[in-house]
């Protein structure tokens, strides 16, 4: 998931530019927008309409949201809530054209880096500073900051769906293995499991994400002004994992890649993947040979011991009209009771610290898709959907991915890629003060 959520990432930057183009320009408006939020508030009688956004949630999810809006709806009857659903793409063009014609939605479910993005553009409310201490107090803290920039948060955490483990037990037994733990055992066992079984043990994501991950290397420094990557540390790593692709231990050409991942895993020429559970499903459809020697344990941790938890977010525009009605409506949509479920109705998981402790994540253990649940519910508390948190993130990553992908492909030694990727993030960072 988070292979393709980098991908997509990348690719939206350019509107991303439209949209906080158009969002500068106008953000005049937002002394309108907090004095009309004032009129309102002190007047709850006032018949008014949030506007909330969502991506590709209908119509699988119509009654839920439905139901939802019916039981809001009783709590508060003066407000309406209209639900767009549009898919992951449109709604980035959706975003510029409402924008432009100034009708911008109240509350939209955005993934982390583009609410981080927005943010810094002062597109988004400050959950810090309107939000109440009741509303903010709900969620695993690790969670509720992945969308922190300096003293604020601009987003509640919704669902997420943390990895677990999900290997070939067919291929482990040729091997005579038993899966890795951490990142260092896959290292230790790459090569061996390669020989024994003709497949590969393991898929890369994008090397920064796995010294991130792996072995829990600082990609910026604590206040985010510059890069932190450059050291000897980085460097032995780096020029153990060309070693590896270069000798074919690890599959170059699937390097941070879902799809090529999945695809490897389902003809049975890969042992593991990290993944959320709901990857069983698709498994189970598209290669029910494999799904039967399929079995699922902990996710591969680091020295950290945290795991990778790619969550979406509901944000409230700054140039709402609403600001009191639209945050609380988002808390609402998020609030313990409606995140647990929504992750039943859904097969994922919530965000907030009492519905995560539910026992229903416990209920089943008898089925791969339940054992999986069971095993991702552990790790809630040691997940994050850990991002840079600056509001050029998109182009970092990028700069990261090109310069090691140039030292996989032989184009560059480790110590120049290190260098120039430094170099240009720092410029990077230079430019958003």
């Amino acid at each position: 998931m988070i292979k393709s959520k980098t991908l997509k990432t990348v690719s939206m930057l350019l509107v991303l530019v439209m949209i906080i183009t158009a969002f500068t320009a106008c953000g005049n408006n937002s002394s309108k927008s907090n004095s009309n939020n004032a009129k309102t508030s002190n007047n709850t009688a006032e018949k008014i309409t949030l506007q909330f956004w969502t991506i590709s949630l209908r119509p699988k999810f119509d009654n839920y949201f439905n139901d939802l809006f019916a039981k809001y709806k009783k709590l508060h009857p003066n407000v309406e809530i209209k639900w767009t659903d549009l898919p992951y793409d449109a709604i980035q063009n959706k975003l510029v054209a409402s924008t432009a014609g100034n009708d911008v939605p109240d509350v939209v479910n955005l993934n982390t880096d583009m609410a981080l993005q927005l943010a810094a553009k002062g597109a988004l409310v400050d959950l810090n500073k309107e939000a109440t201490d009741e509303q903010k107090g709900i969620y695993i803290k690790t969670l509720w900051e992945s969308t922190k920039i300096k003293d604020g948060i601009y987003a509640f955490p919704w669902y997420g769906a943390p990895s677990v483990m999900i290997y070939n037990k067919a291929l482990f037994e040729k091997a005579g293995m038993n899966p890795p733990k951490t990142y260092d055992d896959v290292f230790q066992m790459a090569k061996e499991f390669k020989d024994k079984t003709g497949a590969y043990l393991y898929v890369p994501d994008y090397f920064h994400n796995e010294a991130y991950w792996g072995y829990d290397i600082s990609i910026l420094n604590e206040d985010k002004t510059k890069a932190a990557f450059n050291t000897p540390d980085t460097l032995a790593l780096l020029e153990k994992f060309k070693e590896y692709y270069q000798n074919d231990i690890f599959p170059l050409d699937a390097e941070g890649n879902w799809t090529k991942m999945l695809q490897l895993y389902s003809t049975g020429k890969l042992g593991l993947i990290n993944s959320g559970a709901q990857s069983l499903s698709r498994i189970k459809d598209e290669a029910p040979d494999i799904y039967k020697n399929t079995d699922v344990t902990q996710p591969l941790v680091g020295k950290s011991g945290v795991i990778d938890n790619p969550i979406m977010d509901l944000v409230v525009m700054q140039k709402s009209q609403h600001h009191k009605e639209a945050i609380d409506f988002a808390n609402f949509v998020t609030n313990d009771e409606n995140q647990l479920e929504f992750a039943k109705e859904a097969k994922v998981f919530p965000s907030t610290i009492k519905a995560s402790q539910d026992s229903y994540f416990k209920s089943d253990t008898s089925t791969l898709e339940g054992k999986a649940i069971s095993i991702a519910a552990d790790f809630l508390n040691k997940s994050t959907d850990k991002t840079l948190g600056v509001p050029n993130s998109g182009d970092i990553t990028s700069e990261l991915i090109k310069e090691t992908d140039e030292v996989f492909h032989g184009q560059k030694t480790p110590k120049q890629a290190l260098d120039d990727a430094e170099k240009n993030v720092n410029q990077m960072l230079s430019g958003q003060q």
